[in-house]
């Protein structure tokens, strides 16, 4: 068993220390999951993300994309006119969109 000064350099030897910033909102949802499951303190919370993520990496991707979803469709048309029937995006938006799309190899005419 350590003892305190051998959690110390334990520590010291083999964790590195890095700087995060998050908006206060998700400073507090932090601070509860902490509390909530009994973490011993927001080190050792990120560290069990980073374990989980690691274990399953699909929870990387869909991370990094999040809040945005793959269309349903992947037909331009159907995409534009459906984006044109709500008349909430300018013609110039939707033409920019087009051609975006266009280059795209994902989406099909």
């Amino acid at each position: 068993m350590l003892t305190n000064f051998g959690k110390v350099c334990y520590t010291m030897l083999y964790m590195s220390t890095i700087n995060i910033s998050l908006p206060t909102q998700q400073v507090t949802i932090v601070d509860r999951f902490v509390t909530q499951y009994g973490f011993a303190n927001r080190s050792e919370f990120i560290r069990s993300l980073v374990r989980l993520v690691t274990r399953e990496p699909k929870i990387i991707s869909d991370a990094a994309t999040y809040p945005f979803v793959a269309p349903v469709s992947t037909s331009r048309t159907t995409i534009l006119h459906n984006l044109a029937k709500t008349k909430k995006y300018s013609k110039a938006l939707l033409a920019d969109l087009e051609a975006g799309m266009t280059e795209s190899s994902y989406f099909t005419k």
